[in-house]
């Protein structure tokens, strides 16, 4: 499967087909080898950031790794700035490449790690550039208090900082960021998801970006790629993607919490098509309903976004009969966790509305709820893939 980004932007880097695959632990190479990349195909334009999410395993840091040259992928072909990369060592490439493992060096300080790229053969800055560009990333990641410290005596979010900063410092043709704040605390990752975009939007080189967090795609990428298990799940603007996930796998990958996933089964009364589950019976919005009816399947998921649930009384006509397993404070928001019968859901309320729930949570007692006629989606049950939404 082939997914092109951007296809109307004249390309900064366009990888096409590339496939990967390992030997499977205690199986002989090439009889049994396991595949992490299937045909995998983007094309990122100059200053522009794509962020590639998508869970543990799926194959983020082995397509980066490729990009920069340090895998030779089974097939495919990867061209930068109008060069094949082919039969270019990584060295040669003019990639910056942010480890996922940071491999700092050492025996150098966290100056001399930053400046570390910058000294080597082929550098773009004279000296003095170099030390300024420096002093202004250290000082963008809060680390430039830190430059005579060793890797030994920092904390891992420092460490990862200093990675970052190593990364950034550079005039490369290509950025590749593997999963570069995943270990910093909440605030300076707000912090920084914005400052790093900036800087990587004000320069010419496309950049990738590579994370588990969904969220954290949605909000540092010019256009999403979804991968999993090796496969592109969905490409688009982060719009596109939270508005019209393409599949189940993508619905569970996206949000805080992700979308409820419901199970059921279609049946029409009359002239209205319902979604029923157990005791639930649930009637279809218009275009979802006429969605459904063209697709002619009968197992479907409905997915519905936890801030789109809504508490009613127990019993109100048209609710569907609920109790509440947990409630969770969260000071601006609560999430409540809702037993519909074997089925655990999220919904993300008001912290005055999870209060009225009653004392301890409501944990236990019996309520209503209802869903939106809008922002409902729905998918086939066998394949997971859209049918529409709304």
């Amino acid at each position: 499967m082939s997914a092109i980004l951007n296809g109307g932007i004249p390309p900064g880097l366009t990888a096409r087909g590339i496939a990967k695959s390992f030997a499977r632990p205690g199986a002989k190479p090439k009889v049994d080898p396991h595949k992490v990349l299937h045909e995998i195909g983007i094309e990122v334009g100059p200053g522009e950031l794509v962020a590639i999410t998508g869970p543990s395993g799926a194959g983020k840091s082995t397509f980066c790794r490729i990009l920069a040259g340090l895998e030779r992928p089974d097939a495919g072909t990867v061209t930068l700035a109008g060069r094949d990369l082919g039969a270019v060592p990584a060295g040669q490439r003019r990639v910056a490449l942010m480890f996922e493992s940071y491999a700092l060096y050492p025996h150098l300080t966290v100056r001399g790690n930053a400046l570390s790229p910058l000294q080597a053969p082929g550098g773009r800055l004279a000296p003095a550039e170099a030390q300024k560009r420096v002093d202004e990333v250290l000082e963008l990641l809060e680390i430039r208090h830190l430059g005579e410290r060793l890797p030994g005596a920092l904390s891992g979010g420092q460490k990862q900082r200093v990675a970052l900063a190593r990364t950034l410092v550079q005039v490369p043709d290509l950025f590749l960021l593997d999963e570069p704040i995943s270990h910093l605390d909440a605030k300076l990752r707000h912090k920084l998801r914005g400052e790093i975009r900036r800087r990587l939007s004000a320069q010419s080189a496309p950049s990738i970006w590579a994370t588990p967090d969904g969220m954290e795609a949605l909000s540092v990428g010019d256009r999403v790629v979804v991968l999993d298990q090796g496969r592109v799940e969905q490409v688009g603007t982060p719009e596109e993607i939270w508005q019209r996930p393409a599949s189940a796998r993508v619905a569970r990958l996206l949000g805080d919490p992700p979308m409820n996933l419901i199970e059921g089964t279609l049946m029409r009364a009359a002239d209205t098509l319902y979604v029923t589950r157990r005791d639930m019976r649930l009637a279809l919005p218009p275009a979802l309903a006429a969605a459904a009816a063209r697709h002619g399947t009968d197992s479907i998921i409905l997915g519905v976004r936890p801030d789109g649930i809504s508490f009613a009384p127990a019993g109100a006509e048209g609710a569907v009969a609920a109790e509440i397993y947990s409630n969770e404070p969260f000071g601006k928001h609560a999430i409540v966790t809702i037993d519909l019968g074997a089925l655990l859901a999220k919904v993300k309320t008001s912290m005055a509305a999870a209060a009225a729930l009653g004392a301890d949570g409501g944990i236990g007692r019996g309520v209503g709820i209802t869903f939106p006629a809008e922002g409902l989606s729905l998918f086939d049950g066998a394949t997971g893939r859209a049918l529409a939404g709304t």
